[in-house]
């Protein structure tokens, strides 16, 4: 039974006199976020990343060996249906590990990461349902990888590649899966987790330029060539020399023009994607249908002698970069990138995604 002068929680839910009015910030003297607050934070998440995959890739190293020497003792490496595993298990040195390190551990801390800044699921993923996100991942995939196809072409007809003695015309299931694997997890991460994180805080073009020069640095980050890869060089150290050396990229003028400026062309496209439809989709479909349809283009073709000595810079660029699998960077790639972005938003008119994104946001 209720006792006399109480109010029972319905009516102190609906009684106007027991409302309490909200308080701004200002009202209750708290200060607002830093403006680059959580871009600050980002920075950080990416400087443990790095140092947490330093000292776990010696042991992702001594793991991947153990299985190889394992599998070929038992005849395993021999077994047609373990391929898959056992080729790329074989040529993957020190680096390899170590970028597999950093994915891992980039993607076990995200969750903690959006548990702290308490990041809500439709601000990584958008709002764009199913049955409208396959048809923009389709339609973008189709044009990025038809416009890397006329790029492939113009660089056969320049001289700069040629057709290989042995193309694999038809060997479409490696580049297609590695296309839309690489695509969900980087798209997840920095045009869903990192933008949606910026945007909190930053204007949409800060969020945007951030997002890209941060998607370009890291993919950039990159040793010289003579970088730990003997198992006589790894050791608990290893990782952490790695880091010294990543940066030794942007020293480098051909690869600085070549590689970094295209990777900043593919960031910005695919963060105005996702800004323009509101979902992850139609960027999912963009950036599988570059690695898809280069690394396609990559297993027909093989790069020339002028393109190797610098004959076509800076339009056309032998690559060295590991995080792009185009044989070749440079002004051409980078044009056939922007192109793709442009037509792509033009297309996006269409597609409201983006409306539904801010009515979600406003409730």
């Amino acid at each position: 039974m209720q006792r006399r002068g109480q109010v029972s929680r319905l009516e102190k839910k609906h009684h106007p006199l027991l409302e309490v009015p909200a308080l701004s910030l200002e009202a209750r003297n708290l200060k607002p976020p830093h403006r680059y607050r959580d871009l600050f934070i980002i920075a950080a998440y990416l400087v443990a990343v790095l140092v947490s995959a330093a000292a776990l890739a010696p042991l992702f190293y001594a793991v991947g060996k153990w299985l190889l020497h394992t599998s070929q003792g038992h005849g395993w490496d021999q077994i047609k249906s373990l391929s898959w595993f056992m080729v790329p298990l074989s040529k993957t040195d020190f680096r390899g590990y170590f970028d597999r390190a950093v994915l891992v551990v980039a993607l076990v801390g995200l969750w903690p990461l959006a548990k702290l800044l308490h990041l809500k699921r439709h601000e990584i993923t958008g709002t764009v349902p199913f049955s409208t996100g396959w048809k923009q991942l389709l339609i973008s995939f189709a044009l990025a990888a038809a416009l890397l196809l006329v790029m492939g072409a113009v660089c056969l007809w320049l001289g700069a590649c040629k057709m290989n003695r042995n193309p694999a015309w038809f060997a479409l299931v490696a580049p297609l899966i590695s296309g839309l694997v690489v695509a969900c997890l980087e798209e997840f991460l920095f045009r869903g987790a990192v933008l949606g994180i910026l945007r909190r805080t930053l204007s949409e073009r800060s969020g945007v330029f951030w997002t890209t020069m941060l998607f370009a640095i890291v993919h950039f980050l990159k040793p010289p060539d003579q970088s730990v890869s003997d198992v006589a060089d790894v050791n608990w150290s290893s990782g952490f020399l790695h880091v010294t050396r990543l940066f030794s990229g942007f020293g480098r003028w051909n690869d600085f023009v070549g590689e970094f400026l295209l990777l900043v062309g593919v960031g910005w496209v695919l963060a105005r994607a996702r800004l323009a439809t509101g979902s992850l989709w139609a960027g999912i479909g963009l950036h599988a249908g570059w690695v898809a349809g280069m690394k396609y283009f990559n297993q027909l073709t093989d790069t020339t002698k002028p393109l190797r000595d610098g004959a076509f810079a800076p339009w056309m660029i032998e690559n060295h970069c590991k995080a792009i699998v185009s044989p070749v960077v440079g002004f051409v790639p980078l044009i056939a990138i922007l192109i793709t972005g442009i037509l792509t938003l033009w297309i996006a008119r269409g597609w409201r995604g983006r409306d539904v994104e801010k009515h979600v946001l406003r409730v």
